[in-house]
């Protein structure tokens, strides 16, 4: 009957100190907490990583309607750039005639007279554009008549190698003769094949994206 007036945790504490099975379900007891710690601490972890990322993905859901709200803004700015890359190789296969007669006009001998001088365009690709397709050439002939004095018709080979270095590279010399004449005249023909490359910096073109040199 003295249990009767012992406390149930005295009771319980007796009972710990006295018998093994108590001591064995309390040690397991305390070892099952101590596992639930870890994974406590995981737990948290993993909402914690979950909440960071949901935070994250809103903010980045945010800055990409912002962008594409910018965006639209620059809507016509990007078809007039996607315009402006159509025309490119179209402008770049451009030969500059100018440029090519200032460089026979520089090249071209004293004792030289000029009738006449061709420049024709072949071999064609198709490229599309907006509203069709643009039709580029891939070759340039050029074709130089003229008459050099008698006496002086060594000079035809120093101008002919002097004007293809004022020719864009690649130009090639396809023909450099010189024909039957007069006493005081003798005719010649030169013949330039010129492939566009869209540096004609040999000609005195300065290109757009290069710095003024004045």
């Amino acid at each position: 009957m003295k249990n009767l007036f012992l406390s149930p945790e005295k009771i319980v504490l007796r009972s710990y100190q006295r018998e093994l099975a108590f001591r064995a379900v309390g040690l397991i007891v305390l070892i099952t907490g101590l596992l639930q710690l870890p994974v406590l601490f995981f737990g948290f972890t993993t909402w914690q990583n979950y909440q960071a990322l949901t935070d994250k993905k809103v903010q980045l859901v945010a800055a990409a309607n912002e962008l594409q709200t910018k965006l639209v803004a620059f809507k016509d700015t990007r078809q007039k750039l996607s315009q402006i890359q159509q025309w490119e190789p179209i402008i770049r296969g451009r030969l500059p005639c100018s440029a090519v007669l200032a460089a026979i006009e520089q090249t071209i001998p004293a004792d030289a007279v000029l009738e006449r001088i061709g420049i024709e365009s072949s071999r064609y690709q198709a490229l599309p554009v907006a509203g069709g397709t643009y039709r580029v050439p891939e070759l340039y002939t050029l074709s130089i008549q003229g008459s050099l004095k008698f006496g002086h018709a060594e000079e035809l080979e120093a101008f002919t190698n002097e004007l293809k270095k004022h020719l864009p590279a690649g130009s090639q010399v396809l023909r450099s003769k010189l024909l039957e004449g007069t006493e005081s005249l003798v005719p010649f023909h030169l013949v330039y094949s010129i492939m566009p490359a869209g540096n004609y910096s040999n000609l005195g073109v300065q290109r757009i994206a290069d710095p003024d040199r004045l």
